[in-house]
């Protein structure tokens, strides 16, 4: 889902000026890896989809809360609490708008008949509707996003500047004092 978002934020960062000096040191990665394996069972068996993706959800989120002293990790913390409301209320799938999914260059049948791992349609039923994937985003990769998942994409972005040593506080743009310190 990120691969053009992160693409992109390597680009902005070496037109900043940054280079990598070394990887940020985060807590307990293994757990990002136990989320990746999960998903990749939730699309391998997809009647257990919900189960597995909700679990990996679980892993992400002991991953964030081990890392939350990063400024761009709690913003990424709040489109995952955003996410994982969307999900968890709706039987562990997000639900899709499936207008906007009609833009996207792929199949939705197994949307349509109830065999996507990750998606369900939206509909009248569904709980939190504000926080499902409703927003069409063309780009590189064109998607249906949700507000969690640009919470995810700014974090994600902000992340990356941090690791290309050219970091962009929000907190410290909002004080007004200089975006960019240097290590």
């Amino acid at each position: 889902m990120l691969l053009d978002v992160i693409g992109l934020s390597f680009v902005v960062a070496l037109l900043r000026g940054g280079r990598i000096k070394e990887f940020p040191k985060f807590h307990k990665l293994f757990l990002l890896f136990i989320s990746i394996v999960l998903q990749a069972l939730s699309a391998l068996y997809p009647p257990a989809g919900g189960i597995f993706v909700s679990i990996s959800y679980v892993f992400i989120l002991v991953f964030l809360l081990f890392n939350r002293q990063f400024e761009d990790i709690r913003i990424f913390m709040m489109g995952w609490f955003l996410n994982s409301l969307a999900i968890w209320t709706n039987n562990g799938r997000m639900p899709i708008d499936l207008e906007q999914a009609k833009k996207l260059p792929y199949d939705l049948t197994p949307v349509i008949n109830g065999t996507n791992f990750k998606h369900s349609i939206l509909s009248e039923s569904t709980n939190l509707p504000f926080l499902t994937d409703v927003i069409y985003m063309p780009s590189i990769i064109p998607r249906v996003i949700s507000i969690g998942d640009i919470f995810i994409m700014l974090g994600a972005f902000l992340l990356v500047q941090r690791l290309m040593n050219k970091p962009i506080s929000l907190l410290q743009l909002r004080e007004g004092k200089n975006y960019a310190t240097k290590s």
